[in-house]
């Protein structure tokens, strides 16, 4: 009993020695040549080729984590570009029809989004001609009544009649979607974007994008709605 309690200070002992000494091994060389610790089955390493081994492995996980956060630079980079150059093509948008004819575009073709639409609340005798579907606010608010009443993008699975309403004959192809609504003094419209597969957008995704996206359209219609005298109630 008193020899295993001794042997136990006196691990202790040691364990605080060395690390209240760390250049201990380094000043005496010939201790640390003799010493292995027991590594894999098949024998033991010293604890040099230990510590090279751990070193190895700590460079390797810093080097992934360096790649890491070069991709996401990379990703960060590429997304910035397009975003300036969708933020651009909206700015020269003569009209209603050349404002949601560059939004389309570049949600296809710089985002790769599967499935997107714009509607406008509105009456279509009211509004100038374009590729934006249009819905009565009375319509909006029977079918998506928690978009139109939110503050922050809705993300996930919607109901089939919100789907339908938002994206027409691609309600049958769409698991998830993102929307957001545009406001300037009024509701104007919904952007929404869809995807097939069902947890590709989530309530605890990121809407960035989305929402900047949102904030630059919705600031840009109110002009290009005034061209037929509309007005946003």
């Amino acid at each position: 009993m008193s020899k295993d309690k001794s042997t136990d200070i006196s691990v202790k002992q040691a364990r605080s020695f060395l690390r209240d000494h760390p250049t201990f091994l380094d000043e005496n060389p010939d201790i640390l040549e003799t010493m292995i610790v027991p590594h894999k089955p098949e024998g033991a390493i010293s604890l040099i080729e230990r510590q090279l081994a751990a070193l190895r492995d700590r460079n390797k996980e810093m080097r992934e984590q360096l790649d890491g956060l070069y991709s996401i630079a990379q990703d960060n980079e590429a997304m910035f570009e397009r975003t300036n150059r969708l933020v651009a093509n909206l700015l020269k948008a003569k009209n209603l029809n050349e404002l949601v004819q560059s939004l389309y575009d570049s949600l296809e073709k710089d985002y790769g989004i599967q499935a997107y639409s714009l509607t406008l609340l509105g009456h279509a005798e009211n509004l100038p001609e374009s590729l934006a579907r249009i819905s009565s606010p009375d319509k909006a608010n029977q079918e998506i009544p928690s978009v139109l009443n939110g503050t922050n993008a809705t993300c996930g699975q919607l109901s089939a009649s919100a789907m339908n309403f938002l994206f027409g004959d691609s309600l049958n192809i769409l698991g998830s979607a993102a929307v957001v609504i545009l406001r300037n003094e009024g509701n104007l419209g919904v952007l929404a974007l869809g995807n097939s597969d069902s947890s590709y957008y989530t309530e605890d995704m990121g809407t960035i994008f989305l929402d900047y996206i949102a904030e630059i359209t919705s600031l840009l219609l109110p002009n290009h709605l005034r061209a037929k005298n509309h007005n946003v109630k």
